[in-house]
């Protein structure tokens, strides 16, 4: 298949999805089986707002928002930033392509000073399409490690990447945090709405019981809490109720901020959580994060999915806990190193995974959570073979074969290339940017076969000094 057939091939895809991407809340009925608070928020996986708690650019950190537009016609997005004075932009993302926002720049250009007048902030982000069409959004920062030596003080230390989320919740599950093992664990909390929000901050403590924090964030701000001032030295899962809607993340550090990961919560526990990425092979080690919500026990399943075939795992959780499963060290016998992970409970649980690769203070790390349920489309902004690598990773959790298109959406105006794939039953694959494109591209990954929706994620890599990033994509049905 040449260029041009990838690119006509491309078109094609995007149009079929774009009547599902033009109505946030499209679905092909209910399903009794998933809680309704898991199927509200999975019909608005593709949405024309979205929200990014976290961002910074102070203290090391540099922000990046990157904007998918798979529409078949131009888009203007709103880019609006919690700073103590309003701050909006406009940006310009033409039909079927992609365009990143730079914070520091606008803040320098428009005179926004900052804390130490370097530009320097601590911001929450809200992006919308002014045409009301669905988009998708992400965030990567990139810092320098303090304590780095100082003729390596230029690069970059490690890098963090999540995808945002498309509406506020007065519940959030954050299954991954520790304040232990040299971690510092910060909850970030944004407040979009105009008045103050009173939250409970519950950190389930692994080995012990739960631990209520109170706090008010004011009416438009983010708030920052840490871990370890909270609870001391804990490994911990999180869950925030707040008497307002809110949207919650979580970064976590190691090693004089060496090296980092960053993720969104979940608004809602679910009976399955599925996560694409994942391998005990090539000097990484994977780690999976279950967290039990609930009053009372609960029974759970993982299904580890390789190419080469699958291993179960069966074990029961106490209630309102976290478990952590190191799974080279549970289970170096898997049938291929590459798997895929499907986690599930006998009542609604949630799960994430953080992956670990070099040692000592050349150690790196990326994390992200999982999500309830497969779909048919996915959307995974801001990949970029730019001194580094992307991959995406697509998992197929069905019991037969699936078809699926995958397609990249350039940086500003140019082709999109296009490629299609056969994925054996409950398995997973692993798909590099470079082998198609050059550039900075986002990514949409559809299952080309309605009944059988797939899991997808994004995986970029740094070749110096190793650093990475991953997260979960945007999603419609």
């Amino acid at each position: 298949m040449n260029k041009t057939t990838h690119a006509i091939v491309a078109v094609l895809v995007l149009s079929v999805m774009l009547p599902v991407m033009s109505c946030s809340y499209a679905s092909a009925g209910v399903d009794s089986s998933v809680p309704m608070d898991a199927q509200r928020a999975a019909r608005a996986g593709a949405s024309p707002i979205w929200f990014l708690a976290e961002g910074s650019t102070a203290w090391g950190f540099s922000t990046e928002i990157p904007i998918l537009n798979p529409n078949d016609r131009d888009i203007t997005a709103r880019v609006s930033y919690s700073l103590p004075v309003g701050a909006d932009q406009t940006v310009f993302v033409p039909a079927l392509s992609q365009a990143t926002v730079y914070p520091r720049e606008f803040f320098r250009e428009n005179g926004f000073p900052g804390i130490t007048g370097q530009n320097d902030y601590d911001f929450s982000t809200t992006v919308e399409c002014l045409e009301g069409l669905g988009i998708a959004v992400s965030r990567t920062m990139y810092w320098n490690s303090p304590e780095a030596p100082q003729q390596v003080q230029i690069t970059v230390s490690d890098t963090a990447a999540s995808i945002g989320v498309t509406s506020p919740s007065e519940v959030w599950y954050l299954p991954e945090g520790s304040s232990k093992w040299g971690f510092e664990t910060w909850l970030l909390i944004q407040n979009p709405g105009a008045q103050p929000a009173s939250c409970t901050i519950t950190y389930m403590i692994e080995g012990e019981g739960p631990k209520d924090i109170e706090r008010v964030i004011p009416a438009t701000t983010r708030q920052t809490f840490s871990m370890v001032s909270d609870i001391g030295e804990k490994d911990a899962s999180i869950r925030v109720t707040s008497d307002r809607e809110i949207i919650a993340e979580r970064s976590m550090f190691r090693n004089a901020r060496r090296e980092g990961h960053e993720s969104i919560g979940t608004r809602a526990p679910n009976w399955d959580f599925y996560l694409a990425e994942g391998t005990i092979g090539w000097g990484y080690t994977t780690f999976v994060l279950i967290q039990n919500p609930q009053p009372d026990p609960t029974g759970v399943t993982v299904t580890y999915m390789t190419t080469a075939g699958t291993l179960e795992e069966t074990f029961e959780m106490a209630a309102s806990s976290r478990k952590t499963i190191n799974v080279n060290a549970a289970h170096p016998d898997l049938p291929d190193p590459d798997f895929s992970t499907r986690v599930h409970g006998s009542r609604p649980i949630i799960a994430e995974r953080a992956m670990y690769w070099g040692s000592g203070t050349s150690e790196r790390c990326h994390d992200s959570i999982g999500l309830a349920a497969p779909h048919r489309l996915f959307y995974l902004p801001g990949g970029s073979d730019w001194e580094g690598e992307t991959w995406t990773l697509v998992q197929n959790p069905n019991g037969s074969s699936v078809a699926i298109s995958v397609s990249y959406l350039p940086e500003g105006e140019g082709e999109v290339v296009s490629f299609t794939d056969v994925l054996p039953s409950d398995s997973r694959r692993s798909y590099p940017m470079s082998d198609r494109v050059v550039g900075s591209y986002g990514v949409v990954v559809r299952s080309l076969e309605g009944d059988k929706p797939v899991m997808a994620e994004t995986a970029s890599y740094l070749s110096e000094p190793g650093s990475g990033s991953n997260t979960i994509g945007g999603y419609a049905d």
